[in-house]
């Protein structure tokens, strides 16, 4: 069976994930349309794919953007009357609540919420005109099983776990370190170690003193370690994913002495992320809040030892104490420890990489995620129709 399926992307930028996804739908001989909010890097890539891409930029919340924020309603409301779809699947929390808006008592196409992270229960509005608007899902997709758990106590009422899958057979340990290395300098004796991820400044509350992906308490852990160990170098890669760069200034100013003496460096956006990843031998991800994680995928398909927080979609992705470490989030001590018993162990940091590609390539392969995808859109349709 297949069908004419809507996905909605809340973002124009970053989004491997979704590319994944609607790719691999398309390829199965699924009609798939996709909406991106903004001309940008991921409208490029999805139309390279041959995909069909509509620009909708429905994102916003200040009144500036009401005008064009309802011009933006009014065509995904249009889009998906006249598109005949069987499936809208509406990805990241501003789409969720968007579509449920539109599709409320409709019984066709389906509506399938999929939550890719839990940063806005983390503010009472937020959360309250999500927790008000859940009756209008067809079907709720939780992209880990910590996040499954947190909607169904907060009174969702179908259910289903998927993870976002990927291509793994595009990350590979037998690529040379080599590039990333020599780039930087590094000795065959220096260990590098990095945190990948998007910088995130919110205003909320709880993510006031320690962002949301923990960059601060990463930069906190190097400064122990770097007192420490001699041979060690720290990497932040990623940028702000919004926001006017004082984040990112912040946090240089917070490791200004660690850059200073060169033991820790901003990299920026990278695109050749299969480069970084085989240059770097231990990977770290202290956010406070966060689904599976493509990184800390990305990092296991690499055979590379991974550090983690004990939150979300992590305790999936990384098994404490076999494919890598689990720690408190915003604590750097504890991370800083985690770290520095697979700095001081080579063997342990070769069987924790070996034993986390065989746990992702079982969970996160883009072609049995997508087996899940279909089942969940077949039940979901055959449960509207019945």
């Amino acid at each position: 069976m297949t069908y004419r399926i809507l996905q909605i992307s809340g973002t124009a930028t970053g989004g491997g994930w979704f590319i994944d996804q609607v790719s691999e739908l398309a390829d199965r001989g699924h009609h798939v349309e996709t909406v991106v909010t903004n001309d940008g890097p991921l409208k490029d890539q999805l139309e390279a794919l041959g995909m069909r891409v509509h620009v909708i930029p429905f994102r916003g919340y200040r009144p500036r953007d009401w005008w064009r924020v309802w011009r933006a309603y009014r065509h995904l409301v249009r889009l998906i009357r006249d598109g005949e779809f069987d499936v809208v699947h509406a990805h990241l929390y501003k789409t969720m609540i968007t579509c449920r808006m539109i599709l409320r008592g409709r019984s066709r196409p389906v509506l399938i919420s999929q939550v890719a992270g839990t940063v806005h229960l983390k503010s009472t509005l937020l959360s309250a005109i999500d927790r008000a608007t859940l009756r209008w899902d067809t079907t709720l997709v939780a992209s880990c099983t910590d996040f499954a758990e947190t909607y169904r106590r907060i009174g969702a009422r179908n259910v289903r776990t998927n993870f976002y899958g990927c291509h793994t057979e595009n990350f590979a340990p037998s690529d040379t370190p080599s590039p990333f290395r020599e780039e930087f300098s590094l000795d065959r004796s220096d260990i590098a170690v990095g945190m990948v991820a998007h910088m995130y400044p919110t205003t909320l509350r709880a993510f006031r003193d320690v962002g949301v992906k923990g960059h601060e308490t990463f930069i906190d852990a190097a400064a122990i370690l770097a007192e420490r160990f001699r041979d060690v170098r720290f990497f932040v890669v990623g940028d702000e994913f919004s926001g006017d760069g004082s984040y990112r200034r912040a946090l240089q100013q917070r490791a200004s002495k660690l850059v200073s003496t060169n033991r820790l460096q901003f990299l920026g956006h990278r695109t050749d992320m299969r480069n970084v990843l085989s240059g770097l031998d231990i990977l770290s991800n202290p956010s406070l809040s966060e689904s599976a994680s493509y990184t800390m995928i990305e990092a296991a398909l690499m055979e590379k030892p991974v550090v983690a927080t004990r939150v979300g979609g992590l305790k999936d992705t990384v098994l404490d104490g076999r494919t890598g470490r689990l720690v408190d989030p915003a604590e750097a001590t504890q991370l800083a420890e985690a770290i520095s018993s697979l700095i001081v162990d080579a063997d342990l940091r070769r069987e924790f990489g070996r034993a986390g590609r065989r746990h992702v390539l079982g969970l996160f392969d883009i072609h049995a995620t997508v087996d899940v995808l279909e089942a969940i859109y077949a039940d979901t349709i055959d449960g509207e129709h019945s």
